[in-house]
């Protein structure tokens, strides 16, 4: 079980089948689909780029050494060998395990775009089909 600092205010974690959600206030910051080759990975901001936001973030993605941190007023994803800028709503990427080290992940592709609402059809594909699993309270 994962490890987070005392308890993040406003942050709901919970699992539904393969996939992890970090939901602060009324917004999912991250999801997180585990997959054969890694996991795939969506931050979203939301448009709150806060500390406390990139908290919750960092909470999630410190298990695969990366990390959201702030430059310049302008925000940043970082693994052991390369960062990304994230300044649009969200960054999608991929984790995959670094073979060349004992433990770790490296990031794979990524692209940063624009939040994507759910629609109704996607809402039901993505949560209601599944068994859900509250794994932090």
């Amino acid at each position: 079980m994962r490890q987070i600092k005392g308890k993040r205010k406003g942050l709901e974690i919970f699992s539904i089948g393969n996939r992890e959600y970090y939901k602060l206030y009324d917004t999912v910051i991250v999801i997180s689909e585990s997959t054969e080759e890694g996991y795939n990975i969506r931050l979203n901001h939301g448009g709150f780029k806060t500390n406390h936001t990139k908290n919750c973030m960092n909470d999630f993605l410190r298990r695969f050494g990366f990390k959201v941190y702030q430059k310049n007023f302008e925000w940043y994803v970082k693994g052991a060998e390369i960062s990304f800028g994230f300044d649009l709503e969200c960054a999608y990427f991929k984790a995959i395990p670094n073979w060349n080290k004992e433990h770790g992940y490296v990031i794979g592709q990524y692209i940063v775009n624009k939040y994507k609402p759910f629609t109704v059809t996607t809402w039901y594909d993505n949560f209601c089909f599944g068994n859900y699993t509250p794994t932090l309270k």
